[in-house]
């Protein structure tokens, strides 16, 4: 409607409308509203990437400054310090069983006895066949023997017929300066004489050279005869490998033979445990497989009493993010059973003052790469970038990102990964 002069009923004058009741001005002044509410509500809006939770959904905790405890807390299985696998040595049938499971057994002890016909032929076959090899090689001795006799007893013989020809060389020489003989009667005694020595040192000559020949004979003959034997025992001991005993003292376990069963070579048949000595077995979050070491100390709780421990080996294979570590005891407790389980404190360095975090599920979370912060309000929590350094199972030590006194959202944010901002509300009641 344009603004025109308004003519007053009472006299007949024009009247204008005061500028606050003018057209533009209220155009300018609805449009300026409509620009304030609008601004209003964005910067009432949340930022992009928020999420709405409830407060009580998540789990919130301080940071500080104090004494950082390096150490990692495990649970840990008992079992036994050392273990002998019994496993068949040959295939065959359970034909009877002497132990049960759960017993102490001594070394040699019987446990069962396995049948096999068909190794009990071959074991037959070939020790007989061996006997026969062994029988041979006593005979090549007896021959050795026969001939070295044979060579001594010509040497004996010829000594003899010199010590007898000089003997009568000598009487007739004698004979001869009392003119009995003359020199023509002696000489024949003389050349006897010297024919039995020229004998006699051939023979002595060549039983020399034969004494090196039947010595390396013998001692073939001998190395060929033990090796029989040792093959005669390994064929025995196929033979005995029937018969199932315990290799060392301990307590059985595993051990379910029954009559009938069919065993095959390298089954596994049982394990033989030490008693009374035992180690603890443990897995351990791959985040510390850089400063495990053998020789590590740990305590660890034993029925109420706390009893020292130390690794003694670290398996490198890494399983679902978890390593397993054995640890043997420095003094072995009373009581323990195999099976148990006990809490143990390894301990990976000394204490130190250190920007603490509480632990919790933000760490595995996002690796420890970022955590919500809240606000002074506690009403909103944005995500804030750290770096951590050491663990341990209460707090973390937090290296930049974090000051002493802000509060964090330490769980419950398992399903906000890619939110960066959190509006916390309260759950009606």
């Amino acid at each position: 409607m344009p603004d025109t002069p308004v003519k007053s009923a009472r006299a007949d004058r024009i009247i204008a409308k005061t500028w606050w009741r003018r057209r533009p001005f209220q155009i300018g002044l609805a449009a300026g509203m409509v620009v304030v509410v609008t601004l209003g509500a964005f910067a009432l809006l949340p930022p992009s990437n928020t999420v709405t939770v409830a407060a009580d959904s998540l789990d919130t905790g301080e940071v500080t400054r104090a004494a950082f405890q390096d150490y990692v807390a495990l649970r840990a299985a008992v079992e036994p310090l050392d273990i002998t696998y019994i496993t068949a040595e040959t295939s065959g049938r359970v034909i009877s069983v002497a132990a049960s499971d759960g017993i102490m057994v001594t070394p040699g002890q019987p446990l069962a006895m396995l049948g096999n016909p068909d190794l009990t032929l071959q074991v037959s076959s070939r020790e007989a066949d061996i006997s026969a090899r062994l029988s041979d090689t006593n005979n090549q001795l007896m021959n050795l023997q026969t001939q070295q006799q044979a060579n001594e007893q010509a040497v004996a013989d010829v000594a003899y017929a010199l010590h007898r020809a000089e003997e009568e060389l000598s009487k007739r020489q004698m004979l001869r300066e009392h003119g009995v003989y003359n020199d023509a009667a002696v000489q024949t005694y003389v050349d006897e004489v010297a024919y039995q020595k020229q004998r006699l040192a051939g023979l002595k000559s060549q039983q020399a050279q034969q004494s090196q020949f039947y010595i390396s004979q013998r001692q073939q003959i001998l190395a060929s005869a033990s090796d029989l034997r040792q093959s005669r025992d390994e064929v025995r001991r196929g033979l005995n490998a029937l018969n199932l005993t315990a290799p060392v003292a301990g307590r059985l376990t595993d051990f379910n033979l029954k009559p009938g069963q069919a065993v095959k070579i390298g089954d596994p048949l049982g394990e033989v445990d030490s008693e009374g000595t035992y180690k603890l077995k443990a897995e351990v979050d791959e985040f510390y497989l850089s400063r495990l070491s053998v020789g590590l100390k740990a305590t660890t709780s034993v029925h109420g009493q706390e009893t020292p421990v130390h690794i003694s080996k670290v398996f490198p294979q890494v399983n679902n993010g978890r390593i397993t570590v054995e640890l043997e005891f420095d003094r072995m407790p009373a009581d323990l059973k195999r099976g148990e389980t006990v809490d143990v404190r390894l301990s990976l360095g000394a204490t130190e003052m250190a920007l603490l975090a509480p632990s919790g599920s933000w760490l595995n979370d996002t690796g420890g790469a970022s955590i919500f912060v809240l606000n002074s309000s506690g009403d909103k929590a944005s995500r804030r970038a750290v770096t951590v350094g050491r663990r341990n199972p209460e707090y973390v030590e937090i290296l930049s990102g974090l000051k002493p006194g802000d509060r964090v959202v330490t769980g419950g944010t398992q399903n906000l990964i890619k939110a960066q901002h959190l509006r916390l509300t309260k759950s009606a009641k």
